[in-house]
């Protein structure tokens, strides 16, 4: 369904064409992109090692975790690094009570953030930030990666090998399904699944609201081994799509039947090529769907583990690159280069429309006026 089919704000043709002919352009992390999309050098540089959970306040702004501090992110560009226009931390809340171990977050259908810790689950309130976090009585400590809001407001997460399910109204915490591998991000589906990626033996499996299995594929593909980490569901209608945010610095789309049992297609839609420094591939890990219906992936430097280059963070827009972690944002485009709902979540299915204007107000502050949004539910 689209939502806005016009443009925000009105402006005489000669004042758009000056506007988008002065736009600078966006930072290219990943050396190929399909052409469907665009990508953005969105926040950075984070924590090596911390910030790899997001999540989204009410008005819109990225939140990162690093062990008990959240740091809350710019609407608008508002910092340069390395010749990058990037959305900076304006703020850093410090959770008391929350456990500094765990990086993963999601928000849930009452508002509080869900972090996975090696304590067990956590809730805390972005509306209230002096309020202390709670742990949840009954959940599982782990390290700290996969958790996502289910289509029945349910939260699910992992241990590493185990999926259980917290249910907030009742309280309740409940095991549901067991890997054969190492599970890091886990991303529920608004039809009812929930992907899981193996990333200590290259698969993805996909499983019900209730830990019923449907498919478990190899993601062995392509130019090799692709280590699956962050996870999405989306594609614009396209809602049987699974996209991967690899450990070598790729992204892969899946395609899949509707009812996820059955892979159709697998497509390398981000790559960097050569897979050498100073051009390779980042450690790809974590990521999120937000508001906007964009995937958020985050990008590290991680020594070469699983195909990643040695020393590659991030690719700047000044030619340089470094060991500096970020996030870079992936939104699909249609044919014009005009902005489409591409990517989906339980919690991010359509942006409110104070959010909408007050990203389309920031951007049009930066000179970007002239990429109106087309939104069509993910």
């Amino acid at each position: 369904m689209k939502i806005l089919s016009r443009p925000i704000f009105v402006f005489g043709a000669t004042l758009l064409l000056s506007l988008f002919q002065a736009m600078p352009a966006l930072a290219v992390q990943f050396s190929f992109l399909d052409s469907n999309y665009s990508q953005e050098i969105f926040a950075a540089p984070l924590s090596i090692g911390g910030e790899a959970g997001m999540a989204w306040t009410t008005s819109g702004n990225l939140l990162t975790r690093a062990g008990n501090q959240i740091l809350e992110h710019s609407l608008t560009q508002n910092v340069t690094t390395n010749g990058t226009n990037v959305h900076g931390v304006t703020v850093s809340h410090t959770i008391t009570g929350l456990s500094t171990s765990g990086y993963g977050m999601t928000t849930g259908f009452d508002g509080k953030i869900y972090t996975v810790t090696g304590n067990g689950l956590e809730r805390f309130d972005p509306n209230n930030w002096a309020a202390p976090a709670t742990l949840l009585p009954g959940t599982v400590g782990g390290p700290g990666w996969g958790v996502t809001t289910m289509s029945n407001g349910n939260i699910a997460y992992s241990d590493s090998a185990n999926i259980f399910v917290y249910d907030p109204v009742l309280t309740t915490n409940t095991l549901i399904y067991t890997s054969g591998a190492q599970v890091d991000d886990i991303e529920a589906s608004s039809s009812g699944y929930i992907a899981l990626s193996g990333h200590s033996n290259n698969t993805i499996t996909v499983i019900t609201n209730a830990g019923s299995p449907t498919l478990t594929f190899s993601t062995a593909t392509g130019s090799g081994a692709h280590a699956p980490d962050g996870l999405a569901f989306g594609d614009g209608v396209n809602t049987s799509a699974i996209f991967s945010n690899n450990n070598d610095g790729t992204i892969t789309k899946y395609k899949l039947t509707p009812t996820f049992d059955t892979l159709l297609s697998s497509t390398d839609i981000a790559t960097n090529f050569p897979q050498t420094y100073p051009v390779g591939g980042a450690y790809g890990d974590l990521a999120s769907v937000g508001p906007d219906c964009a995937f958020y992936v985050t990008q590290y430097e991680n020594g070469g583990s699983n195909g990643s280059t040695p020393g590659v963070g991030t690719h700047w827009d000044d030619g340089s690159t470094t060991a500096q972690a970020s996030i870079i944002r992936i939104s699909l485009v249609d044919s014009s280069g005009l902005e489409e709902c591409g990517f989906g979540s339980t919690t991010h299915t359509t942006p409110e429309p104070s959010t909408l204007a007050l990203g389309i107000a920031a951007v049009a502050g930066l000179g970007f006026v002239a990429l109106r949004k087309k939104l069509r539910r993910a």
